[in-house]
């Protein structure tokens, strides 16, 4: 029998113990401790096993801007999943770690998110004709970043449990992930940037969280 699949059984053994009452509840603990036993099996290796991922296309920058970055951690506090930047050749991509379909959940919403974001940034930059080429990404770049504040005004964020969190970090460190902290591409506001900062938080809150998202995504993602 595979590793994949005792932890299969071990898992359906818990889970029937917590949805069981008496007697019940006795054998299936004793059935998961004895598979454990068998096995060589440990507490931490189920709870590992419980962890998904799922990926998300995050343009080609190994570099990304500040405001990706800060759309990116909104969104896995959002959900309750932890983010790795993976960059390559090929382009860079998002992988979000939690349980359940939080990641699946987290992965769509970026997608949703992100998208608005980049059509709402090339709309306000195409305004700026007069200004520099540097002077125009420093604006859009802020307008972006404060974009990325006025939605996080709609989101309902949660908090993973200290116990979660640390079957996380466990999962990542076995992976043997690369944690270094990625460089990101960032500007300090000028006084003339005032309006840049004021239009990205406006169009931030207006926004459309639900578009392409279905009925469980709105519950998980908003107040409403």
């Amino acid at each position: 029998m595979s590793d994949e699949r005792i932890l299969d059984k071990i898992k359906k053994s818990m889970a029937l113990a917590n949805s069981s009452d008496g007697n019940e509840v006795a054998t299936a603990l004793r059935q998961a401790q004895a598979l454990m036993k068998k096995h060589g099996i440990g507490c931490d290796e189920v709870k590992l096993s419980n962890v998904e991922t799922v990926k998300a296309k995050a343009g080609k920058s190994q570099n990304p801007p500040r405001y990706h970055q800060m759309l990116v951690q909104l969104i896995s506090t959002a959900f309750a999943v932890k983010p790795i930047y993976h960059s390559g050749f090929d382009g860079a991509d998002i992988e979000f770690i939690g349980f359940d379909s939080q990641p699946e959940i987290a992965a769509y919403c970026y997608e949703v998110l992100y998208r608005q974001l980049l059509n709402d940034r090339s709309f306000y930059q195409k305004t700026l004709s007069r200004f520099k080429h540097a002077n125009k990404i420093r604006k859009a770049d802020l307008f972006a970043e404060s974009w990325v504040y006025g939605v996080s005004t709609k989101v309902v964020k949660f908090a993973l449990t200290e116990e979660q969190s640390d079957i996380l970090n466990k999962y990542i460190v076995k992976r043997g992930d690369d944690l270094t902290k990625v460089a990101e591409r960032k500007h300090k506001a000028k006084r003339e940037d005032g309006s840049a900062i004021y239009l990205g938080g406006q169009a931030g809150r207006n926004a459309d969280l639900f578009r392409g998202t279905g009925q469980d995504k709105r519950a998980a993602l908003t107040h409403s």
